[in-house]
């Protein structure tokens, strides 16, 4: 279809690099040498706040149950059948501890999952960091 008289193809507006726009600032005022370094900052310290938040809800669990959570998911599976009871639950009906121990397996499961993945991450960064 030919083009309307007078009017030309209309080209997109250039995007300034949201990554780029997010460092800038860290190079501008002298806090990092170069872009390189100004994101290897950024990424080291989101990882280690993340493996810190993460051993932080590991270590409750541990600490709570003051057991691993293999033995945790035993003692859980042994409580909805009816057959034990978690000493750190004790304070809650029968119906309440299945709750609050099936939503906390869930969870430290979770946390032992992401820490082991940031964990991963945090090694990387360093091999990277050292390459």
């Amino acid at each position: 279809m030919p083009e309307a008289q007078g009017r030309g193809r209309v080209l997109p507006v250039q995007q300034e690099d949201p990554v780029k726009k997010i460092i800038a600032p860290f190079v501008i005022h002298g806090i990092c040498r170069d872009e390189t370094e100004a994101l290897q900052m950024l990424a080291k310290d989101y990882v280690q706040r993340q493996v810190r938040r993460y051993t932080e809800r590991v270590e409750h669990f541990r600490s709570l149950y003051q057991i691993s959570i293999e033995q945790f998911a035993q003692q859980v599976a042994a409580l909805c059948k009816g057959t034990v009871q978690i000493p750190a639950l004790d304070h809650l009906d029968r119906h309440e501890q299945i709750m609050q121990a099936e939503d906390d397996l869930e969870e430290w499961q979770a946390a032992e999952q992401f820490l082991v993945r940031w964990q991963a991450v945090e090694a990387d960064l360093r091999h990277a960091a050292t390459a």
